[in-house]
C-alpha cells in the first residue's frame, strides 16, 4: 500500500511560523512559555513549523506576549482574513444586545478590547456595544465611561450615524445613572440632529421620543410625557416594532396613572401587555404585569394585584436586571400594605432592598418605594421617629433623582406625620417644601 505524501506547507503559514519563532527566540521565551496558559508547547511548535493556521485569538495571545501587533506575523491575505474574523466577532456581540444575553455581550466586548490591535472604528463599535449592554443591565455609571470613549472616537472618525448611536446610548446611561434632566438635554439636541439627517433615521427618532417621555415621567411631568409618547406612537405605526409599541403604551399608562386617569392607564397597560406577549418579550411582560398590579391595587382588586405581581416576580427571577426584581418586590410590598398584611409587606420590602444590588435610578426608586412601605409599618407600630427618618432618606433619594412628584408626596407624608405629633412648624415647613418641589416652572410646554 502506497503511503500518502504529506501536503506541501503553505508559504504564508511557513512565513508566519518563521517570524513567530524568530521573535520568540529573540525574546528568550520558550514555546511552552509563549503558549501558556491556554496553548500547549506542541501547538506553538506546529504553528512555528507552518503545519497549522492559528486562530486569530491564539495569534493575538502570543503576539501580545511578544509585544508585537498580530499583523506583524501576517501577510496581506491573512490580515484580510483576520479583519473578517474581527467583523464577525463584533457583529456577534451586537446580536447579543438583549436583556438575557447582555452579560455575555459585555464579557466578549471587554475580551476583544483587552486583546488590543484594534482599529479606531472597531474600538469605537466595541465601546458602543459594551455601553449598550451595560445600559440593559442598568449599570448606568459603568456605561457612561465606555460610551464617552465611543462618543469621542466617533467624532474623530467623522461618522455621524455612529456618533448619533453613541450619543443616544450615553443619554440613556445618564438617565439610568439618575440624571433625567441632563439626559433630556442630550436627547433634545440629538433629536434636532436626527430630524436634520439625510436619509432620515426614523428608528432613532422613535427611540429618542420614547426616552424623552421616560425622562419627563422621571421628573414628575406626566403631561409632557404623554406628548412625547403620543408622537412616538404616531411614528411607530410606520415601523411596526412590537417591542417599542409595548414601551410606548407602558409609558402612556404610567403617565395617565400619574395624572389620575386610571381607566386610561389600565387601557394602555393592557395594550402594552398584548404587544409584549405577541413579541415574546419576557422583560416587557414583567414590567407591564408589575404596572397592572399597581393599578389593580389602587382599584381595590387585591387578588388580581397579587396575581399580576406574582407573575412579574416569577419572570424577573430568570430574566432582566436585578433592578426589575427589586421593583416587583417593592410593588408586592405596597399591595400587601393595602391588604393590611404587615408580615408580607415587611418581608417584601426587605427583599426589594436586598435585590437592588446595582446602583442606578431604577434600583434607587425600588429601594425608595420599599423604604416608604417600611416607614408606614413603623407608623402603624407607633415608632414615629424611625418612620420619619426613613421618609427623610427617601426624600433625599427622590431629590437626587429629580423626581418632583414623588418628592412632593414624601414631603407631604412628613408634614402629616409632624402635624399628628403636634409639631405644627415642621408640618408647615414640609408642606411648603412639597409645594416648591411640585409646582410647574411654566404653563407653556413646547416639545
Amino acid at each position: 500500500m502506497r503511503r500518502r505524501r504529506p501536503a506541501p506547507l503553505s508559504p504564508a503559514l511557513k512565513k508566519l511560523g518563521e517570524r513567530l519563532r524568530e521573535v520568540r527566540i529573540a525574546s528568550g521565551m520558550s514555546q511552552a512559555q509563549l503558549g501558556a496558559p491556554y496553548f500547549t508547547r506542541a501547538h506553538v511548535s506546529a504553528i512555528e513549523l507552518g503545519k497549522i493556521r492559528p486562530a486569530m485569538r491564539s495569534l493575538e495571545h502570543m503576539a501580545k506576549k511578544l509585544d508585537k501587533p498580530a499583523s506583524y506575523f501576517l501577510d496581506d491575505a491573512d490580515v484580510e482574513r483576520a479583519r473578517g474574523e474581527r467583523e464577525l466577532d463584533i457583529g456577534s456581540i451586537e446580536g447579543l444586545l438583549t436583556f438575557g444575553s447582555a452579560p455575555e455581550a459585555v464579557r466578549r466586548a471587554e475580551k476583544l478590547l483587552d486583546a488590543g490591535n484594534l482599529s479606531v472604528r472597531d474600538t469605537c463599535r466595541l465601546r458602543l456595544h459594551a455601553g449598550s449592554a451595560l445600559n440593559l443591565l442598568h449599570r448606568g455609571r459603568d456605561a457612561i465611561r465606555a460610551l464617552t470613549i465611543a462618543q469621542r472616537l466617533a467624532g474623530e472618525l467623522g461618522d455621524e450615524p455612529l456618533a448619533r448611536a453613541a450619543d443616544y446610548q450615553l443619554a440613556v446611561a445618564t438617565r439610568i445613572a439618575g440624571n433625567p434632566r441632563g439626559a433630556r438635554e442630550m436627547l433634545e439636541a440629538l433629536l434636532r440632529r436626527t430630524l436634520a439627517a439625510k436619509p432620515a433615521d426614523q428608528l432613532l427618532r422613535l427611540r429618542v421620543l420614547i426616552t424623552l417621555g421616560g425622562c419627563a415621567q422621571d421628573m414628575g411631568e406626566p403631561q409632557v410625557a404623554t406628548t412625547y409618547y403620543q408622537q412616538a406612537l404616531e411614528w411607530s405605526n410606520d415601523i411596526g416594532d412590537l417591542a417599542r409599541i409595548a414601551f410606548i403604551h407602558q409609558g402612556l399608562g404610567n403617565a395617565y396613572r400619574a395624572l389620575g386617569d386610571h381607566d386610561a392607564a389600565a387601557g394602555h397597560y393592557q395594550k402594552a401587555l398584548a404587544s409584549a406577549e405577541l413579541g415574546k418579550d419576557l422583560v416587557g411582560v414583567l414590567i407591564v404585569r408589575n404596572a397592572l398590579a399597581v393599578i389593580a391595587a389602587d382599584a381595590g382588586r387585591i387578588e388580581a394585584a397579587y396575581e399580576h405581581v406574582a407573575r412579574a416576580i416569577e419572570i424577573a427571577r430568570v430574566s432582566g436586571p436585578a433592578a426589575y426584581l427589586a421593583q416587583c418586590f417593592a410593588t408586592r410590598a405596597e399591595v400587601a400594605l393595602k391588604a393590611k398584611d404587615s408580615a408580607l409587606a415587611r418581608s417584601s420590602a426587605d427583599a426589594a432592598i436586598a435585590a437592588a444590588r446595582e446602583r442606578g435610578a431604577d434600583s434607587d426608586r425600588a429601594v425608595a418605594g420599599a423604604t416608604l412601605v417600611l416607614a408606614e409599618l413603623d407608623l402603624r407600630d407607633g415608632d414615629t421617629g424611625k418612620a420619619e427618618r426613613r421618609m427623610r432618606d427617601v426624600a433625599t433619594t427622590y431629590k437626587a433623582l429629580d423626581a418632583k412628584a414623588e418628592l412632593g408626596d414624601v414631603l407631604m407624608r412628613l408634614s402629616r406625620s409632624a402635624k399628628k405629633r403636634g409639631d405644627l412648624r415642621a408640618a408647615e415647613r414640609f408642606a411648603a417644601q412639597a409645594y416648591v418641589a411640585t409646582k410647574p416652572l411654566s404653563a407653556n410646554i413646547e416639545v
